[in-house]
């Protein structure tokens, strides 16, 4: 990485796996002349072939000597050293990015969310640290290349800024607290603000609530302890509501899920006034359907 994609990354918490069409270079019709690659694209959906025209420069730069398609499936435009080893490499996928293919073609700007997560670790673990050795990364790339043999595996990874305390009146509202508790509720917050680890525990949580993901079906029955503690001391705060946003216009690309039609800005509004709706988006499910609260942790 540039030293500027490495300070991006490494202040990026939140990360979401993502699947959509996979794409290739065609052998047949490729082309390399005066540092010019030429050919077409190919990708499936649902089984039906579809193609893209391109063009692209690609140099031979510190001391490449040709340049070559990778073997069969043809995901990568090489060049080589006069010993065949591989100097540069460009993937289908990011070429086709470059281009802006996916401006004009929705199946390649939609993304499913597959997963949803954090890395935080006291604040000195990115997401992309977590990816390198990740289990549900290796198993959902497992059960993709069977399930979706024309599909990849893409992973947006975000920073989320300081969150910002709203206060609403509703002089309807019936059953409410209006005598010194509820300033107290709103003092309490203010002199307690949310640590980092809390904010990204709360944006993770809510995400999945909104989401939905298939590969997080599984997440209150087998949250981590140390999630769990960061949740219940958010539970603590006593706070009304939480408004997550996750904004992926200036890429253009498309964020969906059976829950969720496919948005380039999604807002996922959780409302934590009820006690029924604060357990249960702060405590877990047990195997029988009902709720519990996490379980105290030792060490």
């Amino acid at each position: 990485m540039t030293p500027e994609d490495k300070e991006i990354a490494d202040n990026c918490h939140i990360y979401i796996i993502c699947r959509r069409p996979s794409l290739r270079f065609d052998p047949s019709s490729f082309g390399y002349a005066d540092s010019v690659a030429t050919g077409e694209l190919l990708y499936r959906v649902e089984g039906q072939e579809r193609r893209i025209r391109f063009s692209r420069a690609f140099p031979l730069l510190d001391g490449a000597t040709y340049a070559a398609l990778s073997p069969y499936p043809h995901r990568e435009l090489r060049s080589h050293g006069p010993g065949g080893e591989v100097v540069r490499y460009l993937p289908a996928s990011a070429l086709s990015f470059g281009q802006g293919h996916h401006l004009t073609r929705p199946e390649l700007a939609n993304l499913e969310v597959l997963y949803v997560g954090q890395a935080f670790a006291a604040g000195n673990r990115s997401a992309f640290e977590r990816l390198q050795n990740h289990s549900t990364l290796q198993r959902i790339l497992a059960e993709a290349s069977y399930n979706y043999p024309d599909d990849e595996i893409l992973v947006a990874m975000f920073k989320y800024e300081p969150y910002r305390v709203v206060t609403l009146f509703d002089g309807a509202a019936e059953d409410v607290i209006n005598d010194h508790r509820d300033a107290g509720r709103f003092i309490s917050i203010m002199k307690h603000p949310l640590k980092q680890s809390q904010q990204v525990s709360l944006a993770e949580a809510a995400l999945i609530r909104y989401f939905g993901p298939k590969y997080n079906k599984v997440y209150k029955a087998s949250f981590p302890s140390t999630k769990q503690r960061v949740l219940e001391s958010c539970y603590k705060l006593d706070f009304s509501g939480l408004s997550v946003e996750i904004d992926t216009e200036d890429l253009r690309f498309r964020l969906y899920s059976d829950k969720a039609k496919a948005a380039l800005h999604h807002i996922c509004n959780v409302d934590l006034l009820s006690k029924t709706d604060r357990a249960g988006f702060f405590f877990f499910t047990r195997p029988d359907g009902g709720l519990a609260q996490s379980a105290p942790t030792i060490g």
